[in-house]
């Protein structure tokens, strides 16, 4: 019977602490800061950083290339992503201005997914492909038209969010911009 006890109080006593809110300064790193690991999703700058990695220069033997460099940073950064979604739903919320800042970086975490699954993936491919510029350009500029200005709005709207959430819990946080 003790130990029917033990086990009882052991699993309930999990369960409390399962349930618990994150503290506002966990809840504001997963959910504010980590968008940092998507910050670079603009064209010019994640492109360009493709680009490079698959750069070989001949007179530099050891910059000889695998023929997948590209792609593995897109699996790497899809990978990222994927658990940093997992991890923000995974926060429990005390208040409701916590669950809108806990949405709308879900929100854009899911918006940048498939994008670098899908548009980020079939560029790095033609990067380590040797693909043609035109080829390259035209996914670049899809990505520009079609999907940043709804992440640049989505980043605008977690990170005004943010300084709320910040403010209210009087976190110390200096904003870079």
């Amino acid at each position: 019977m003790k130990q029917f006890r033990f086990i009882i109080f052991t699993l309930t006593s999990l369960f409390f602490i399962a349930c618990q809110s994150a503290s506002p300064d966990k809840f504001f790193g997963q959910v504010v800061l980590n968008t940092n690991l998507i910050a670079d999703f603009d064209p010019v700058t994640f492109g360009k950083r493709l680009e490079q990695e698959t750069r070989e220069f001949p007179d530099v033997p050891a910059s000889k290339k695998n023929g997948d460099e590209a792609q593995q940073i897109v699996n790497l950064k899809v990978l990222t992503v994927e658990k940093a979604i997992k991890d923000i739903k995974g926060l429990t919320v005390s208040d409701d201005d916590a669950k809108v800042l806990q949405e709308q970086s879900i929100q854009l975490f899911e918006a940048v997914l498939p994008v670098y699954k899908n548009e980020y993936a079939a560029y790095a491919k033609l990067c380590d492909t040797k693909g043609t510029d035109e080829e390259k350009q035209q996914l670049l500029q899809k990505i520009e038209k079609e999907y940043l200005p709804k992440v640049d709005g989505l980043f605008e709207n977690v990170y005004d969010l943010g300084k709320k959430y910040a403010d209210k819990h009087q976190l110390n946080v200096k904003w870079g911009y």
